[in-house]
């Protein structure tokens, strides 16, 4: 092979190759003859070299190198330097590696669970503070309740949906029940019944009463109480509606605590009933 054209193929790598190995190997090429596939070896280690040079140098290359020359001992070569570009086996100063980058990111992961955990725990065990449920809360005088809803005075619950609760009514209640007219507005403290609106089933809300019954029925799985709370044979519920204790003050405002919760009596038939409408037993709002 001519001389020129190793020298050619030699000189297409880049210049830290050629300052390592250039003149050893130009040496080794032209005593040992080298072949066309030799031409084609250093090409291609040329071309790896320019798209890779942080690896080390090819391994056709490097035995090339190696072998000694076939007519002639080979001469003296220098002492051996560490391979150009060999991979570190630790990353760089500032740099993570793999596998501490995972370990760090499931400390990270199993640290953020514990808090989640120790937090709703806490949040649990704390002593819970409302300003809801659990007070007092006054109402006003039945005048005014009657301003803000009229049809109080004849039999229609009020809604007071801070505190969640029916109030009663209870002689013009009756009455609305029946099918009769009344109109009773300044009730006395034990005809006021504070109903609480959470079904005893499962909680949901408890609905205003039906216009052609005159009951309550729960929208969620239809448990039906009289218009005083008591359940009726329809739907799941085992016992009527919870009541709060009522009371009036000095002031003649109705104040309700519903810190103090009666439970509803238990569904007994229509026999342990206090107070019958005229409709069936099993009959339910639509």
């Amino acid at each position: 092979m001519p001389l020129r054209l190793v020298q050619l193929l030699l000189a297409a790598y880049p210049s830290s190759y050629r300052e390592r190995y250039g003149a050893e190997m130009a040496a080794v090429l032209e005593e040992r003859m080298a072949s066309w596939r030799d031409l084609l070896d250093l090409a291609r280690g040329a071309l790896d070299a320019r798209l890779d040079p942080q690896i080390d140098p090819p391994r056709v290359l490097a035995a090339a190198a190696a072998i000694p020359p076939a007519s002639a001992p080979s001469p003296a070569l220098p002492v051996p330097r560490a391979p150009y570009g060999v991979v570190a086996s630790a990353p760089p100063t500032g740099e993570l590696s793999r596998r501490v980058f995972m370990r760090r990111m499931l400390a990270a992961g199993v640290g953020l669970l514990s808090l989640e955990f120790i937090a709703g725990t806490l949040a649990f065990t704390w002593p819970q503070v409302r300003s809801g449920l659990g007070g007092k809360f006054g109402l006003g005088t039945p005048a005014d309740i009657l301003a803000i809803q009229p049809s109080w005075a004849e039999g229609w619950p009020y809604p007071y949906t801070k505190a969640r609760l029916f109030l009663i009514n209870v002689p013009a209640a009756k009455e609305l029940a029946l099918g009769h007219q009344a109109s009773v507005k300044s009730p006395s403290a034990d005809q006021l019944l504070a109903l609480w609106r959470k079904c005893p089933h499962l909680g949901c809300q408890i609905p205003q009463l039906c216009e052609s019954l005159k009951r309550f029925t729960c929208n969620c799985h239809q448990s039906t109480y009289n218009i005083l709370g008591e359940k009726l044979k329809t739907g799941p519920a085992a016992r009527g509606m919870d009541r709060f204790e009522v009371s009036i003050g000095d002031d003649g405002g109705i104040v309700v605590d519903s810190s103090k919760v009666t439970a509803g009596a238990p569904n007994l038939g229509p026999d342990a009933l206090t107070f019958k409408d005229p409709f069936p037993w099993d009959a339910a709002c639509h």
